[in-house]
């Protein structure tokens, strides 16, 4: 009688095993489909996202629309609205008092060396009332904002422009702070790296256009209207390349209507 040798006795073994492993795939494939949409077959599979590629450059008018601009993070409580208005531009409504909310296309920027600069104005001017920029935010694809406003923008660097109205004299002051985390209300704790600071020779009324240059080196400086402004500072925690958006806060005097003509970013 013919015998099968151990080594033909394995490699049948194995074929058989694998043939009872795909007919158990089919099966549990066939089941997951005659459950139908209701099913939640799929609540296993692990949540997956496309890689995230920076840009070298970025620019927007917001003349035809405000996407894909939105709302990523706010202070609790706070009651904003996020607009295209008819003139082609974005304003951003604070309507709580000493609240803030950021705003963000979710792009990722380029590596340092580079520019942003972005030109606004307030509508409604009240004092303590306040706009700027944000950079060095962190995202990783997940979405944004989460649970709690978690998702993305847990730190950055944040330049703020103030109006200030004391006794009738009207300006406008800045102020670069870096966040490092947030509170239980999602006030944002961090380190001020430049004071606030008076803008001289700025209109109060109009359109500013401000800029912020983030060296290769961590060397952070400001101008407006093209024109250099005092101070500066070094700060390299967050220089890799990072996620931008627009700022918004409400004084303790009411609520704020931020404008925004045009944002940019780019690679020097």
């Amino acid at each position: 009688m013919k015998t099968v040798s151990r080594s033909h006795f394995l490699i049948l073994f194995g074929f058989v095993a694998s043939l009872t492993v795909v007919a158990a795939l089919v099966l549990l494939l066939a089941g997951s489909a005659a459950a139908g949409p209701q099913a939640d077959s799929m609540a296993f599979l692990p949540y997956v996202t496309s890689p995230i590629v920076p840009v070298d450059f970025y620019e927007t008018s917001f003349t035809d629309s405000i996407e894909p601009w939105k709302a990523v993070r706010w202070q609790n409580g706070t009651n904003y609205d996020v607009e295209h208005n008819s003139g082609g531009h974005l304003d951003v409504k604070v309507n709580t008092n000493e609240t803030y909310v950021i705003v963000s296309p979710l792009i990722q920027g380029p590596q340092p060396p580079y520019e942003i600069d972005f030109r606004a104005r307030l509508n409604d001017r009240k004092d303590k009332a306040q706009y700027g920029m944000v950079f060095g935010g962190d995202w990783h694809g997940a979405p944004c904002p989460g649970d709690n406003t978690t998702g993305c923008f847990n730190h950055y660097y944040e330049f703020r422009v103030r109006y200030r109205d004391v006794g009738g004299d009207k300006y406008l002051e800045y102020r670069l702070r870096r966040i490092d985390g947030h509170d239980g209300n999602n006030v944002a704790q961090g380190e001020e790296l430049v004071e606030w600071t008076r803008a001289e020779g700025v209109d109060v009324d109009g359109w500013v256009k401000w800029t912020v240059r983030y060296g290769s080196r961590g060397h952070i400086t400001f101008k407006a209207n093209n024109s250099e402004l005092s101070g500066s500072a070094e700060d390299k925690k967050y220089d890799d390349p990072l996620f931008f958006g627009i700022y918004a806060k409400a004084g303790e005097f009411g609520d704020t209507e931020a404008r925004f003509d045009t944002f940019r970013i780019a690679a020097e």
